[in-house]
């Protein structure tokens, strides 16, 4: 299959039938790239109902997960963000697209696609992103993004290593009454046992929660069998205007009084309280 594209355009005039470009999909055979414009979507907010928003909304969520995130390249200046990965079945055929304008009622539509004589990289999608849908678009590519595990073990290196056991799973054998294992990321103990846990919040939501609610039931668990416990549990706020529900997820989270919740940024704490109260990797200390 040839290269193609489709630009996602937002009707916010019906009675004259005036658009808005907001996104942009170059797809072949092989790869798919997609990006929006930020800038034009917080336009459209203000020009849109709140339901012909939310069906917006729902259109861009149904792309990306079309696109694997853990492939997720990162395009920092001005927030642009481009998602891309390998297509694994026809999934962005003319079809799909149709389907896709058609779900939103002709207020939100995707042009027929169009083959154009490019070779499919980051380069040419920003270029066409920057003539089709926003000139403000800078990309200059980077890693894939780091989880926040990741991130730790990559910043601390041998530091946490020295404190803390990584990924272990702790089940009733190790804490009297839990009902179901929870993976922790980083566990130790000194007098008492010591987690210090991540989520990316950049995840779905439903993974989100159901990674948090994991660790609430351990930590409840310690609570109710009159043990004591220090946890630690490490985010960074998410994108409000890509990833809606997981931000109040996030503002519930870090004003909550069930966890002890830090930043990313502010994860060395989790090194320091080791070092000052003599915390060792948690099998070490058995």
């Amino acid at each position: 299959m040839a290269t193609q594209y489709s630009i996602l355009s937002v009707l916010i005039r019906p009675e004259i039938q005036e658009k808005i470009s907001i996104g942009l999909l170059l797809f072949d055979s092989d790869e798919v790239y997609f990006s929006f414009s930020k800038n034009k979507l917080q336009v459209s907010k203000e020009l849109l109902s709140n339901s012909s928003f939310k069906i917006l909304r729902e259109i861009l969520e149904s792309v990306e997960k079309k696109i694997e995130s853990d492939h997720l390249r990162h395009s920092y200046k001005k927030g642009f963000k481009i998602f891309k990965n390998r297509t694994v079945d026809n999934t962005f055929s003319t079809s799909y697209i149709s389907y896709l304008s058609k779900y939103s009622n002709n207020i939100i539509s995707f042009t027929d696609p169009k083959e154009i004589y490019l070779e499919i990289n980051n380069q040419n999608f920003t270029s066409l992103f920057r003539k089709y849908v926003d000139d403000i678009a800078e990309s200059t590519e980077v890693l894939p993004k780091l989880r926040p595990v990741e991130f730790i073990k990559n910043h601390f290196g041998e530091r946490i290593k020295e404190h803390y056991d990584l990924n272990k799973e702790v089940t009733h054998a190790q804490v009297q009454n839990l009902i179901t294992p929870v993976r922790i990321d980083f566990t130790g103990r000194n007098e008492i046992d010591v987690y210090a846990q991540t989520v990316d919040m950049e995840s779905g939501a439903a993974s989100v929660a159901s990674h948090i609610n994991a660790f609430v039931q351990l930590k409840t668990t310690y609570s109710k069998n009159k043990v004591p416990m220090q946890d630690f549990f490490i985010a960074k706020e998410p994108t409000r205007e890509l990833f809606p529900k997981q931000h109040d997820i996030w503002n519930q989270l870090r004003t909550s009084s069930l966890l002890n919740y830090l930043d990313l940024s502010e994860s060395e704490a989790i090194i320091t309280y080791a070092e000052q109260h003599g915390v060792v990797p948690l099998t070490k200390s058995i």
